[in-house]
């Protein structure tokens, strides 16, 4: 098995240099400029650098103001960037609630001043939290804002820490059912075949761009008579394991076999991706994807992933009689 590896390696690496690896770029790119509500990694740049000028000069006071809920929004986020520890298992978790205020004006605005101040009050209540707990080793989950209330004297604003003791122990991973049987445990490139077949001009790429095609295009919707689709203002999404969770991404080359427990996984995450998560975070609405291409490629030199091309539409339908049929492009007219 383990020379069938390196000869498939082998022959995923001459297809590349044959192709001229002219595919490349690692990051979530499209044709066109999203426009966001607002971008959350400047807006905790901007509480940061807030942080820093009041511990440079505790004695000054910025009056500049900002909404209630963005300073609890940079409080909890902030907060969470700095000390939260998610990417690991915690055997036990408890909870801690604590309540602080802050000052508000009738038009729901609080000081700059005041927004950095509670979160320092923030960060020593939970702090407290967690050093009351009696794990031997501790994290700090997550802190939320779980209730405001707002009177004439001011804003309470009730937090949610959770903290829990850190384990090695790795659950299981579990996974769903979906259209990759146990024969599908496939290399994960074309034309590398199959874990046990080399010889199978396939690879868990092309098994994946096919059933997703399926999914998620083949159904096409069906006109009137006299009526066909078009898709217009075009978008097209490049991205791999490197952007998004659950798309494929291998830092062991001795090992490019993807079992179908786990083609079934990545068959899901790209669909939520595809159908889901890139409409939402690019407000999408109306669209739906047209072209999916799916195809391994090197992440960098100790990696390896599935690099995405996603093309999307707009549905139109169109009078066959006012705009006529889909012309050959190679027919001259």
């Amino acid at each position: 098995m383990k020379n069938k590896l390196l000869k498939a390696l082998s022959l995923f690496c001459l297809t590349l240099v044959l192709s001229g690896c002219n595919k490349n770029g690692s990051s979530p790119t499209q044709n066109g400029e999203a426009s966001l509500p607002h971008n959350p990694l400047e807006q905790l740049h901007t509480f940061k650098k807030q942080i820093e000028a009041v511990k440079s000069n505790p004695e000054a006071k910025n009056n500049e103001t900002i909404p209630l809920s963005d300073a609890l929004w940079d409080v909890e986020n902030y907060f969470n960037l700095t000390y939260s520890d998610v990417e690991c298992y915690y055997a036990q978790i408890n909870e801690h609630e604590f309540t602080l205020s802050i000052p508000t004006d009738a038009n729901q605005n609080v000081s700059v001043s005041d927004a950095v101040s509670l979160y320092e009050q923030a960060v020593i209540q939970a702090r407290e939290a967690l050093s009351s707990d009696e794990f031997d080793d501790k994290g700090f989950l997550s802190l939320t804002v779980k209730e405001v209330n707002t009177n004439n004297r001011g804003t309470l604003v009730t937090f949610s820490g959770k903290t829990g003791q850190r384990s090695n122990y790795n659950p299981p991973i579990s996974h769903v059912d979906g259209p990759f049987g146990v024969d599908d445990n496939w290399m994960f490139a074309s034309p590398m075949g199959k874990c046990d077949d080399p010889d199978i001009p396939s690879g868990a790429d092309e098994q994946l761009q096919e059933k997703l095609y399926m999914e998620l295009i083949e159904p096409f919707v069906n006109t009137d008579a006299g009526f066909r689709n078009i898709y217009i203002d075009r978008r097209r999404f490049i991205f791999d394991g490197s952007n998004y969770a659950g798309v494929y991404y291998n830092t062991d080359l001795s090992d490019l076999c993807i079992e179908h427990e786990f083609m079934n996984d990545h068959y899901y995450a790209e669909k939520r991706i595809i159908t889901e998560t890139i409409p939402s975070q690019y407000q999408m609405t109306g669209y739906s994807p047209i072209s999916i291409e799916i195809y391994g490629a090197p992440a960098n030199e100790y990696a390896v992933t599935h690099r995405n091309e996603i093309e999307y539409g707009i549905r139109t339908e169109i009078s066959t009689d006012e705009f006529g049929e889909i012309e050959d492009l190679l027919i001259q007219q």
